[in-house]
């Protein structure tokens, strides 16, 4: 299949598009796991309180606005992408949740940054490197603008894990490439961070192995099957029937508290050797 990745068109999409995924980023970002995997990198992290930071590839802005919103926190964090509408997202989720004078949002490519050599105490790069057309290239601008002795965490999906099980792993693996191939441009990257890191001069400093399930009945990955789905039917990746019949199987085995879901997830923190 031909990996179409739905991060690097976005703004192509119509307004239900951009609204299913902009839904989605905002579902995630609120999964009481995915939560708990961002808060213990940034536990990790030890930044201080007035700390610099950059989100690159921010999104909706769900990491900066968390960050924002830590009791203390006095600092900036600047989140950019690539995508001018998720960007208008950001702002509007930043004022409604009255944060918008400790974040700045803007579009830029997170593989060709305007900022100036170590502009930054840390720069996080929360669930980008899956999604960009060149992962070295981004994460060597994350070492450039970082100043030395920062952390650079990276944290992704490592998507090539992702598994359903509806009863039939034919049809669930067929899906599963299916949506790969509309949504993440990278499936494996995160088994090549640290040779990437090493090439670009970090040294890994932290490693967090995650895992994200979900047996009988389901939530995050229902929430993953019903944005994506539809956007492999969009990039002709699958048949609208089969798709159709694949969802009505996994909603089935979920209401029967029969489903099972699972993705790993990685969280490395690099930084220049001393």
């Amino acid at each position: 299949m031909t990996i179409q990745d739905v991060f690097q068109m976005i703004d192509s999409l119509d307004k239900e598009g951009v609204q299913r995924v902009v839904d989605r980023l905002e579902y995630r970002g609120k999964d009481e796991i995915f939560v708990a995997m961002r808060e213990e990198y940034v536990r990790r992290m030890d930044l201080a309180p007035e700390a610099h930071i950059l989100d690159l590839g921010c999104g909706t802005g769900v990491v900066a606005r968390a960050f924002a919103s830590h009791a203390g926190f006095s600092g900036r964090v600047i989140g950019i992408d690539y995508s001018p509408e998720l960007i208008s997202a950001a702002r509007h989720f930043a004022d409604a949740e009255g944060v918008a004078d400790r974040v700045e949002f803007r579009a830029g490519d997170a593989q060709a940054l305007e900022d100036e050599d170590e502009s930054y105490d840390a720069v996080i790069l929360h669930t980008v490197v899956s999604h960009v057309p060149d992962p070295s290239a981004t994460i060597s601008e994350a070492a450039r603008v970082v100043q030395r002795g920062g952390p650079v965490s990276i944290f992704d999906g490592d998507y090539a894990s992702l598994t359903y099980d509806t009863g039939d792993h034919d049809f669930d693996a067929e899906m599963v490439r299916a949506v790969l191939s509309a949504v993440v441009a990278n499936p494996y990257i995160m088994r090549k961070v640290p040779a990437i890191c090493r090439t670009v001069g970090l040294e890994l400093a932290d490693f967090i192995p995650h895992v994200h399930a979900e047996a009988g009945a389901a939530a995050f990955f229902a929430s993953l099957a019903e944005a994506y789905v539809p956007m492999a039917v969009r990039a002709q990746l699958v048949s609208e029937e089969r798709a159709e019949a694949w969802l009505r199987a996994y909603r089935q085995a979920c209401a029967s508290a029969s489903s099972f879901a699972s993705c790993n997830y990685y969280t490395y923190i690099a930084q220049w050797p001393a």
